[in-house]
């Protein structure tokens, strides 16, 4: 079967990764069959009962590595990864970023509409970093490889996370920031 569509196979690919993605997360510590049901369960309990810390391990890695590419192109390389304080569940939209980031009511941060490609940015004096952050929201690979293009192009140093992208200007380690290091 062909396609009419030359990006057709990468977004039905990127798409069943963030839904893989958005699953494993969700399931967190819970036991990976339980929400099978029908009649493969016993099968895959079988399966997976003489290693079960084989199929943590896998879920682990899995819900917290970042996707590598996007119906857009491939990311850039992660240097470096380190925890982040940065909440990524209560992150749910860009309205949320500057609560996540610890930026103080005054003065207020600064949103910056999308235009063409490059996504909408919010601007704030986070307490995290130590200084004014650029502060993207991710919801998709296509959205955070827009982000982390937009970000490496204003940002001397950048740090992503399952929802967000910040980027920043004078300290390399961003104070506490944490997550994903990109050059």
């Amino acid at each position: 079967m062909t396609t009419t569509h030359p990006y057709a196979a990468r977004l039905t690919c990127a798409a069943t990764t963030a839904f893989a993605a958005a699953v494993l997360a969700g399931c967190g510590g819970a036991d990976p069959v339980a929400g099978t049901g029908g009649t493969t369960a016993p099968a895959a309990t079988k399966a997976a009962a003489p290693s079960p810390s084989k199929v943590k391990a896998t879920v682990a890695k899995t819900s917290s590595a970042p996707p590598t590419t996007s119906a857009l192109g491939a990311f850039p390389p992660v240097v470096s990864s380190g925890p982040s304080p940065v909440n990524a569940a209560a992150v749910r939209s860009a309205a949320d970023l500057p609560a996540a980031f610890q930026c103080p009511a005054a003065p207020l941060p600064i949103v910056i509409a999308a235009t063409g490609p490059e996504p909408a940015v919010t601007v704030c004096q986070s307490k995290l970093a130590g200084e004014a952050l650029f502060l993207w929201f991710v919801d998709s690979p296509d959205a955070r490889f827009l982000a982390l293009q937009a970000a490496l192009a204003k940002a001397k140093y950048v740090h992503a996370g399952p929802t967000w992208v910040a980027g920043g200007t004078i300290d390399p380690t961003m104070g506490q920031v944490g997550g994903d290091v990109y050059r």
